[in-house]
């Protein structure tokens, strides 16, 4: 049996076409029925629907079985979908524009949604993929789009790209094919089968454009492989840059996650039992004194928050990006001792406590600053504790 779903904070919204007057008889509509009654989950809210149909009221009027909408009602998400147009649109690019994976657009999408008080399941993910797909495909056939074969002109050419997002081994894919060089979608599909004349059949559309090729891209999959050197046997191939990069740092990546499992689980307890007193004192300490408990408590906060740092293959591994924050920690605990201080010792005793136990040696030694050098490029991440804890300092 299926049950409704309650949410923490839902804005209720009316809609009634743009239209106020018939355009056959110049009469008032008036509402006739009620198109849509539902739940729109979007980035910025929770929005209880309900969209108004509208008719003329003249039963002799040429238009009068004519039904207007709201198109503002409409935009918000397609037919049948609880989730927004918006967040459609979001799975497309984080997958298309930033090569992420089911995962790790499933938990950005957690995060985003978690101020909502709204879950949502990883196969989701799939669906909504899905359908960006089909609005990309829907949205004008490429042979009719006039200013991208003038680009393509301009070109030379295009570079066909084959990309696929499965969940998981077993279930269908959605393969995606594009014009490296302009962007567009040349063909999208849901297929259960991943075989050479699957593929073969999702590329006819571009063969029949009739446009010169001058390479393929896959990312390795063999029957992806096969199938473009049978359609264009003179055209050079290249496998996805990002896609060999990451099979490449895959181990190091799998090492990584083992290394920042291991760290956490030695850790957090240590934490926890620093702060679990912390949270008694604060409240019954003397203001001067509260504050300094507050500090402590804010870089025990900080600690937690460098351990669940994840990682993003192929470049970004979580205990370097774990190890920065350390570092970041412990130069301005250096910066609260030198103003002295007990609280000031006793964090800063606690702190050489958690450094010696980590697994593979502090982060400041370095073995650690070695590493960062595959990681040029990516930004380090900051959080708030740190800043927190530095402008306390000064005050």
């Amino acid at each position: 049996m299926n049950h409704t779903r309650s949410y923490q904070k839902v804005i209720r919204r009316w809609y009634r076409p743009l239209e106020q007057e018939c355009p056959e008889c110049h009469r008032r509509l008036r509402e006739a029925m009620t198109l849509t009654r539902r739940i729109v989950i979007r980035l910025d809210g929770v929005i209880k629907l309900t969209h108004a149909g509208y008719r003329c009221p003249d039963v002799d009027c040429p238009g009068h079985q004519r039904t207007y909408r709201s198109p503002v009602a409409d935009a918000l998400a397609l037919p049948s979908f609880t989730f927004g147009l918006d967040i459609v649109l979001l799975v497309g690019r984080l997958h298309l524009g930033k090569h992420q994976t089911v995962d790790e657009i499933h938990q950005e999408l957690l995060e985003r949604l978690a101020p909502l008080g709204v879950t949502m399941a990883r196969r989701e993910i799939l669906y909504l993929f899905e359908a960006y797909c089909t609005l990309l495909r829907a949205s004008s056939e490429a042979k009719e789009d006039q200013p991208w074969l003038a680009q393509v002109k301009k070109n030379g050419g295009i570079i066909v790209s084959i990309d696929g997002i499965q969940p998981e081994k077993g279930n269908e894919t959605v393969y995606v094919v594009r014009d490296a060089l302009t962007g567009r979608v040349l063909s999208a599909e849901n297929v259960t089968s991943s075989e050479t004349a699957v593929i073969k059949t999702l590329l006819a559309p571009v063969v029949a454009l009739g446009v010169k090729v001058l390479g393929t891209m896959t990312d390795a999959q063999e029957s992806e492989r096969l199938s473009v050197e049978e359609l264009w046997p003179e055209v050079p191939h290249q496998v996805c840059q990002f896609h060999a990069l990451r099979d490449a740092a895959k181990s190091a990546f799998e090492a990584d996650k083992r290394v920042k499992t291991a760290m956490r689980k030695k850790l957090q307890p240590k934490i926890r039992a620093v702060r679990k007193p912390l949270k008694k004192q604060i409240p019954t300490a003397k203001p001067q004194e509260a504050e300094q408990l507050a500090v402590l408590d804010d870089y025990a906060a900080g600690i937690l928050t460098a351990l669940n740092t994840d990682g993003l293959e192929p470049f970004k591994y979580a205990t370097v990006e774990a190890a920065d924050l350390f570092d970041e920690g412990e130069a301005s605990l250096q910066q609260l001792s030198k103003k002295g201080g007990l609280q000031a010792r006793a964090v800063r005793k606690s702190w050489r406590v958690y450094r010696r136990s980590w697994p593979s040696g502090p982060p400041g030694q370095s073995n650690w600053r070695r590493s960062r050098a595959c990681t040029a490029g990516c930004s380090r991440s900051h959080t708030s504790w740190t800043a927190t804890g530095r402008k306390r300092e000064r005050a």
